[in-house]
């Protein structure tokens, strides 16, 4: 099922960033994990990358239902209050094998830049990874 959430300008700032998003799923209890990721958004969906073995990852091959949260809080408050945004949302979470590592390499060069981001994103992309692909049934966006 394809979900078509647009994010305003504003947000998709926010989401442009490298700020690391907020992944949240079930354990095996029910209980919520918040596992703090990397990700691309594009066309409406959050993308991550992890390795095989992850708690997370074996929370959604058993249950796919998870959230993510992307924030950011100002340094400065103003009046006692700094500023705030965020977005996030929930939905069915798709597991795939990112075979040529390719959705990891761009993922990590979002994250680090420059001659040591490529490194990284080799390294990185060598390993055994799954793509979680979140497409949110809508988003929330919050600010102050």
């Amino acid at each position: 099922m394809r979900h078509d959430v647009r994010v305003s300008d504003r947000f998709g700032e926010l989401l442009g960033l490298d700020t690391p998003a907020h992944l949240g799923t079930l354990d095996p209890a029910g209980y919520p994990r918040i596992t703090p990721i990397w990700f691309l958004y594009e066309d409406g969906a959050f993308y991550m990358t992890s390795l095989v073995d992850k708690r997370h990852v074996r929370d959604l091959r058993r249950d796919p239902r998870a959230s993510i949260r992307v924030d950011r809080e100002g340094s400065t408050a103003v009046g006692g209050v700094r500023a705030h945004q965020q977005v996030g949302g929930r939905g069915i979470a798709e597991l795939r094998a990112d075979l040529d590592g390719a959705c990891t390499r761009r993922i990590t060069l979002k994250y680090v830049s420059g001659s040591e981001g490529e490194g990284r994103a080799a390294i990185r992309a060598a390993q055994e990874r799954i793509v979680i692909v979140l497409r949110p049934e809508r988003l929330e966006q919050l600010s102050t």
